[in-house]
Order: C-alpha cells, then structure tokens, then sequence
C-alpha cells in the first residue's frame, strides 16, 4: 500500500469508527477520490493539491481550510462551511455547493465550469478570472463579490443578489438582463456581454 493509500484508509477508517474532528488536519496532495466525510469537522484543514473527485462532503466544517489547487470534480459539498476557504486555482468543475456558506471564501482562477451554486452565500467572495460558464447561481447571495474577469456565460441567474457586486470584464450572456436583479451600488464598469461588444455602464 502507497503512502497516498495508507492516508485515505485511516482517515476512512477513523471516520467509520465514529471520529468526526478532523481540525488543522494535514491533508497536502493526499488522494480522497470518493471519501465519504459528511458532517466531518474539517476547519483549517490543508488540504492543498489534495484530491477529492466525486468526494461527500455535505455539511462539512471547511472553515479557513487552505484548498489551494484542490481537484473538488462532481464533490458533493451541500450546505458545507467554507467560510474565508482559500480555494485559488481549485477545480470544482461540476461541484455541488447547493446551501453552501462560502462567505469571504477565495476562489480566484477556480474552475467552476457547472457547478451547482444554488442558493450559496457568496457574500465578500473573490471570485476574479474564475469559470463560472454553466453554473447554477439560482438565489445565490453575491453581496459585495468580486466577479473581475470572471466568465459567466451560460450561467443561471434568477433570483441573485448583486448588491455592491464588482463585474469589472466580467463576461455575460447578452440576454442578461440587468433590469430584473438587484443592482443597487454594484459597480459594473467595462461588463462584457458576450456575444456583444464590451459595454461600459456607469
């Protein structure tokens, strides 16, 4: 057994017994495709480059974990505290977040191609140059989230709040429509609605 291998059977091992506090746990690079950690106390984890494809970690403790380039593939994370996260660079492409509080987390460069954002608290995330294209963002709270160079096209959208949203170069589909979400103070300056040339609201 491969020193990855031996890392993902205890920490298996030691959540079947019943174990769920896993804080300031040391998790770098660690291979957890498909854990099951749902609930598991996981706040200020590292858990940089780790891999955790299709992993369940609904109701999680993720609060401050550092996911620096952490491969979270189709990871299930509903309703999971990812409070102040350091997510750069991860990829969550087609990650469930669904509930999620991702308040103040930092996900810049993520990949975050289809993910499920519905309903999320997203509330102060920075989310700059970050792929969102395809992603659900149904009643997501963007109060205040930097957006900068993020790609947003296709994404659903109903229902978001943008208050104070930052969408400098932010890439949107030409049929969004401004008028029908909560706008007050964002500040929208050079918006790219794609397929239509770059559009500069003041």
């Amino acid at each position: 057994m491969n020193p990855y291998q031996l890392v993902e059977k205890q920490l298996a091992d030691r959540y079947a017994s019943g174990h769920r506090d896993f804080a300031r746990i040391d998790l770098r690079e660690a291979r957890l495709k498909g854990i099951v950690l749902t609930g598991a106390q996981l706040c200020w984890a590292d858990l940089t480059q780790a891999n955790l494809t299709e992993a369940s970690l609904d109701d999680a403790n993720l609060m401050g974990a550092i996911m620096w380039r952490a491969v979270l593939a189709g990871t299930r994370l509903r309703w999971a505290n990812l409070h102040q996260a350091m997510m750069v660079r991860c990829d969550a492409a087609a990650a469930d977040f669904k509930g999620a509080n991702l308040h103040r987390a930092d996900l810049r460069l993520g990949n975050l191609r289809g993910a499920n954002l519905a309903g999320a608290d997203l509330h102060g995330a920075k989310l700059c140059y970050s792929d969102l294209r395809k992603a659900d963002l149904t009643g997501a709270d963007l109060t205040g989230a930097d957006l900068t160079g993020a790609n947003l096209t296709g994404a659903r959208m109903e229902a978001v709040c943008w208050q104070a949203t930052l969408l400098q170069r932010t890439q949107l589909d030409a049929s969004f429509a401004l008028e029908s979400a909560c706008m007050k103070d964002s500040a929208l300056r050079r918006a790219c609605y794609t397929p239509m040339p770059p559009l500069t609201v003041v």
